[in-house]
């Protein structure tokens, strides 16, 4: 793999002249310009922030078709989901892996048993009979049995069937990769300020400021694609002031606690307390248990906003309510994040969880085309669409199957288990601990192990941490500390204290690789913190008023 290298992007995309700019880093983005490469076209990609750091890290992780959007009749949704979940079990085996869920019913609850049945059933012959484990249907004692803590009190049966987890902020990263390898230039913290327009007023391409240099530059192109997520209108009005929003944002919260709270062996279903009864999951994550998500509209700046203590009690009421021994507090939660949704806004007045998920393609007067919507499950059919409709006539059997190519990661032989025990042995890490801190890499492996310090300091959590730091600056293109803590790695998410203890380490191994002065490297750690802290905003205590406010991405510009 070829790392990604930022001052060599930076120098093409002031230089060249593009047939495609993507304005936008996460998944939509990244899918639409690894497809745009691959056809053989010349496209730029830029991302105000890092890479996946809008909702693109921030969802319930999961690579599944959607059964609830069963219920709505959204049948091409859902079977176009079910075979991209297919295909990315065989394109990247390192990021998507395969889990059972359960799904138990009550009486009183929305789908009985026999419509779960019957939706199961229509769920695997979308997956053309290929999942991993076919459905079962259970009665109530095997549903027990399985997960002995779900509430037995009017527990009529329930089924067990297949869906997949992932590393959503990774699997970005590594379809980004994938388009760099295949000729995507492609930079993060590059802020579009303004478009560039021919004299006949079609765009042509766009003024970016590097954020980390504070320089300016130009980046023309034929087409330019704003897939923005929840900044999509805001980039549209910057091209046309005036126009009206076509997206409808609603927020998704998620919580996680130590498995020791909450242990399970399956992805559980579990259902809101209020009459709306919304679907939610707890979902097993190695030393961890996270649960969500919430589905309620949002109003106000993207990068604003946050966890409200009503989101946490929405949730653990959901999770106690299916989990009732766990008794689950506040002071259970390790960690929470918050996503938005760039839903297209619906013609009639609806709930924010019967919005429909499926994309649609906008375009100005100014030719400025922008993508609402869209599943993170869904990004790559979501891509060859996108770009049949702005290349028309590109694809051809040699792109199809470039399409379908494993993604970095699973492009040569997976770790065995006597790497992995090698490996942690000469480490002193415990196998299936070390597995959990770098299982999303494949392949690349070796090359983080390649990383790790020429002398070991005997904890071998901080020496593995210290290695994907440098790898993720060498070859992932992080800035920030803050990159390496919440997306690079699962620090922040997953992790004792959420890595605070390791700030100091690990912000001297990037300061040394970046050329951070001492002032920089104080105030990514206390940005890092400050992001830290911002995921217990619901607990009244804990921030205290000399803490820094929060900064937007776009802030924060260093000579």
């Amino acid at each position: 793999m070829t790392p990604m290298d930022r001052a060599r992007s930076l120098r093409w995309l002031a230089d060249e002249t593009f047939d495609l700019l993507v304005i936008g880093g996460g998944i939509t983005g990244a899918g639409v310009a690894r497809e745009a490469s691959l056809r053989g076209f010349k496209v730029a990609l830029v991302e105000q922030a890092d890479f996946a750091s809008g909702t693109s890290s921030r969802s319930t992780k999961l690579i599944h078709g959607g059964l609830r959007y069963l219920n709505r009749l959204e049948l091409k949704l859902v079977a176009e989901a079910v075979r991209e979940r297919q295909l990315l079990l065989k394109m990247a085996p390192h990021l998507v892996e395969a889990t059972p869920f359960l799904f138990p019913v009550y009486r009183g609850d929305p789908e009985t048993l026999l419509a779960l049945r019957a939706g199961l059933a229509i769920y695997d012959v979308f997956a053309r009979l290929q999942a991993p484990v076919p459905h079962r249907i259970l009665n109530a004692p095997a549903v027990l049995q399985r997960e002995p803590q779900v509430r037995w009190d009017g527990l009529v049966g329930g089924a067990v069937y297949t869906d997949s987890r992932t590393d959503d902020g990774r699997l970005t990263l590594a379809v980004l990769q994938s388009a760099h390898n295949a000729g995507t230039t492609l930079a993060n913290y590059v802020a579009a300020e303004a478009f560039l327009h021919a004299r006949d007023g079609q765009v042509m391409g766009a003024h970016v400021t590097d954020t980390v240099s504070g320089n300016q530059l130009e980046v023309r192109a034929t087409r330019v694609l704003c897939a923005a997520g929840p900044w999509a209108d805001e980039l549209r009005r910057m091209d046309e002031p005036g126009t009206r929003p076509v997206l409808r944002l609603t927020q998704g919260v998620h919580l996680s606690v130590p498995s020791h709270r909450l242990a399970l062996s399956h992805a559980v279903v579990m259902r809101s307390h209020d009459a709306e009864r919304r679907t939610m999951f707890a979902i097993p994550h190695g030393s961890y248990t996270y649960l969500g998500t919430t589905d309620t509209d949002y109003v106000g700046r993207p990068e604003a906003a946050c966890v409200q203590e009503g989101d946490v009690a929405y949730i653990l009421a959901a999770a106690n309510g299916t989990f009732p021994g766990a008794q689950l507090t506040e002071t259970d939660i390790a960690s929470t994040w918050v996503g938005l949704r760039p839903l297209v806004r619906p013609r009639r007045r609806t709930s924010p969880s019967a919005v429909s998920r499926d994309y649609q393609l906008f375009r100005n007067p100014s030719g400025l085309v922008s993508v609402g919507g869209g599943k993170l499950t869904a990004f790559r059919a979501m891509a060859d669409h996108i770009v049949n409709e702005l290349m028309p006539g590109s694809r051809s059997a040699h792109s199809r199957g470039a399409s379908l190519a494993a993604l970095p990661g699973a492009d040569g032989q997976q770790p065995t288990a006597e790497e992995w025990n090698r490996l942690a042995r000469a480490t002193g890490a415990a196998p299936a601990q070390l597995r959990e801190w770098c299982g999303s890499y494949g392949s690349h492996l070796g090359e983080v192990a390649a990383q790790l310090p020429a002398k070991l300091s005997g904890d071998a959590g901080l020496d593995w941490h210290r290695a994907m730091t440098r790898y993720a600056v060498k070859c992932e293109m992080a800035q920030r500390l803050e990159d390496v803590y919440r997306r690079r790695t699962g620090l922040q998410l997953f992790s004792r204290d959420n890595g605070c203890g390791w700030l100091e380490p690990l912000a001297d191994e990037m300061a040394s690789l970046l050329g951070w002065s001492a002032e920089r490297r104080r105030d990514e750690i206390s940005r890092t913190r400050t992001a830290i802290d911002r995921m217990f905003t619901f607990r009244v205590d804990s921030l205290t008023p000399e803490e820094p406010a929060y900064v937007s991405e776009r802030g924060g510009i260093y000579q």
